[in-house]
């Protein structure tokens, strides 16, 4: 798509998918919104999270635990939602509790289900309430969290070098 730098796969009514979200937030090309989504991808997706590649300061000792980790949050948690162009019956928005009517375009997150359905400005993480870039979240205890906030719920997290503490002992 020539305006944006990210759209949601498959999405025809592109347009209509970005026009629900805070203008300083759509991800146009050379835009504060593509600045945005720069930002929470580097926040919310942090590298250290996703390969040992990134962890300069974790020990071998927990390199199976932090494997076993990244493994888990993959099978169990971690999902990219999608968004339905035209929802076939009117529902309530999962966050806002607001109507949401028969031809709305919505957020589906297949963990919660077919007909679960979010406004496309209320699909946020739980915690950091910033919209889940590139629809790419984690559900624990059916909440919405991005993959950093998710970890968090798990291990800490390093506050100087930003990532997750394996071993059982830390400073705070």
């Amino acid at each position: 798509h020539k305006t944006y730098s990210w759209i949601p796969p498959g999405v025809l009514a592109v347009d209509e998918y970005f026009a629900q979200l805070p203008n300083n937030k759509v991800p146009r090309w050379q835009s504060s919104g593509e600045d945005y989504r720069e930002k929470q991808l580097q926040i919310q997706v942090p590298k250290q999270d996703l390969s040992l590649e990134y962890c300069k300061y974790l020990e071998k000792t927990h390199h199976k635990s932090f494997e076993e980790f990244v493994n888990t949050r993959n099978e169990i948690a971690l999902d990219i939602a999608y968004v339905r162009e035209h929802l076939d019956k009117q529902n309530e928005c999962a966050k806002c509790r607001g109507t949401m009517l028969k031809g709305d375009v919505a957020v589906i997150a297949p963990k919660f289900g077919e007909s679960v359905s979010w406004h496309p400005a209320c699909f946020v993480c739980c915690i950091c309430d910033e919209l889940l870039v590139d629809l790419t979240h984690c559900v624990k205890d059916r909440k919405l969290y991005c993959e950093r906030h998710y970890a968090e719920q798990i291990k800490p997290r390093c506050s100087f070098c930003q990532e997750l503490i394996f071993s059982g002992e830390y400073t705070k």
